[in-house]
């Protein structure tokens, strides 16, 4: 699947490992939805974590990451994610956790925005 990275927040702290560096993308993609016989294309935006832990030497000696593409068609929701993720200091090994808790939230936005497609073709 192709996305590219369009927004991202950085979080970086001191510990005992090493500077542990936690990058929160917001990524797009494009979506295709069957309104009926329509097929309607949508952007769709998620979210990817990638923390990273340097030594001493600025070599990468952990690295974990993780990414689910298909949050919302909405930017501003998904934005809102990210920061609050940041604040959190939400790793990537509990994205998956996170968002399923939210996902009712956030998935009814595409049908919600194939609908007015519709309207406005």
């Amino acid at each position: 699947m192709y996305y590219k990275k369009v927004a991202e927040y950085v979080s970086t702290t001191e510990e005992v490992r090493g500077t542990v560096t936690t990058r929160y993308s917001i990524v797009m993609s494009e979506i295709s939805i069957f309104n009926g016989k329509e097929e309607v294309k949508l952007p769709s935006y998620g979210i990817e974590i990638v923390q990273q832990v340097f030594d001493d030497e600025k070599d990468v000696v952990e690295k974990w990451e993780e990414r689910v593409v298909n949050i919302s068609p909405y930017f501003e929701k998904v934005d809102k994610l990210a920061e609050l993720f940041k604040e959190m200091s939400l790793s990537p090994i509990h994205l998956y956790e996170v968002i399923d808790d939210m996902c009712e939230h956030y998935i009814s936005d595409y049908d919600k925005l194939v609908k007015l497609c519709k309207i406005a073709i």
